[in-house]
């Protein structure tokens, strides 16, 4: 389950592991929004098929912002199959990346750390997916 918001319209400190639709139904909360899902499945598609287990998703996403500019998120790169990746993903250039799928995941799951603070330092929360469960 992902909890409310809290008063800064962040989720509440912590890790939340939901199912691919109940991210979807609590984030996909108007078009701009579903397309931006959109793109962001088809990352964890590519993902998936490279044996990917966790992408953590943080970012003005997972917050109440209506119309967050994009995605961003980190991944886990054990036991990635480097063979079976989009090269898109090991690249540096983050900006091909939000043009092919509408946002940025990068290869460096300590970045997850970075995601639970904002830019004064306060915690927050942040969502992580498995790409293999994702139909």
């Amino acid at each position: 389950m992902i909890p409310p918001f809290d008063e800064r319209g962040y989720l509440p400190q912590g890790i939340y592991e939901p199912t691919w639709d109940d991210f979807w139904e609590r984030f996909g909360t108007n078009n701009y929004r579903k397309q931006l899902l959109t793109g962001l499945r088809l990352a964890l598609g590519n993902l998936k098929l490279a044996g990917c287990r966790r992408v953590y998703i943080g970012g003005s996403f997972i917050t109440d912002k209506e119309r967050p500019n994009d995605y961003d998120g980190c991944f886990d790169i054990f036991g990635i199959d480097e063979d079976a990746i989009d090269p898109i993903f090991l690249q540096p250039d983050l900006a091909a990346q939000r043009t092919k799928f509408g946002g940025e995941l990068v290869p460096n799951p300590a970045m997850a750390g970075f995601f639970q603070t904002d830019k004064n330092g306060n915690p927050k929360g942040i969502i992580v997916l498995d790409p293999t469960t994702i139909p």
